[in-house]
């Protein structure tokens, strides 16, 4: 065959080889636009999530004000390997049928975990600043420049509190004397209305819950009032000249103790 028509040939089949392979090219590139704009609109559109069910919480009952549950006393409750811990709630034994005082109730007296003492009328109520305060009430100076002090009342159930021995360790470990040594405590103790109290005097520099560094020229006095299943803290708390100027109030209000009718 002449070699002119051969390349005539081949020049054909070249021809329709390119034309199927542009063909090849061109479906392939049209099947990956046509994924891509599948993707791109799956992408921009996607599929709604079915609505979240919403769970309703039943509102709990609120306990009085300054009371929590028994079953979160025991945390942070003074040991013997850690006297200054501070316990983190004040349940109270028969919370709901005990009476507590408020800010309307009778100025002249506390009733409190079935408890009626009496305190002078310029004592007056304030709502707990700490969640372990059952009552709280705000002592005024008499003395000029001097800050005024805190009458502070926490109530557990017998037991829950902690140890008595353990509570006294607790109130003296916050107090130092002037050299940094652990402040001397004078304890007695009385039975009043037939209920057993345990009185505490402390003084010098001070370092309570939350303290950065200690309070000079401090002064408490306490009372840890034993009655019939249930255990009340009483302290009086603040500069000496403040604490001094109430005392005779404060050991009235713990002699006048009594359970209420």
């Amino acid at each position: 065959m002449p070699a002119q028509s051969l390349r005539a040939k081949d020049y054909a089949w070249a021809m329709k080889s390119n034309a199927f392979a542009l063909s090849v090219e061109t479906s392939a590139a049209c099947l990956v636009c046509a994924g891509v704009w599948i993707v791109g609109c799956s992408e921009s559109a996607p599929t709604p999530k079915p609505p979240t069910a919403i769970t309703q919480v039943a509102p709990s009952a609120r306990a009085p004000q300054g009371q929590a549950s028994a079953a979160t006393s025991a945390a942070g409750t003074a040991s013997a390997t850690n006297p200054s811990a501070t316990p983190t709630a004040t349940p109270r034994a028969d919370a709901a049928a005990q009476k507590i005082s408020s800010s309307t109730s009778d100025a002249k007296i506390i009733e409190v975990a079935g408890l009626v003492m009496p305190k002078p009328v310029t004592w007056q109520w304030q709502s707990p600043t700490v969640q372990f305060r059952a009552l709280q009430y705000s002592v005024p100076t008499t003395t000029p420049g001097i800050s005024d002090a805190e009458l502070v009342i926490s109530v557990f159930a017998a037991g829950d509190g902690g140890p008595i021995d353990m509570n006294v360790k607790r109130w003296v470990s916050q107090f130092r004397d002037e050299d940094g040594d652990e402040a001397k405590a004078k304890i007695e103790d009385r039975t009043i209305s037939g209920i057993p109290v345990k009185l505490l005097e402390l003084a010098g520099r001070y370092q309570g819950m939350g303290q950065a560094a200690p309070r000079p020229g401090m002064m408490q006095l306490g009372a840890i009032i034993q009655a019939p299943g249930r255990t009340v803290f009483v302290r009086l708390v603040g500069q000496s000249e403040t604490v001094e100027g109430a005392r005779k109030e404060f050991e009235a209000l713990v002699n006048g103790v009594r359970a209420s009718e």
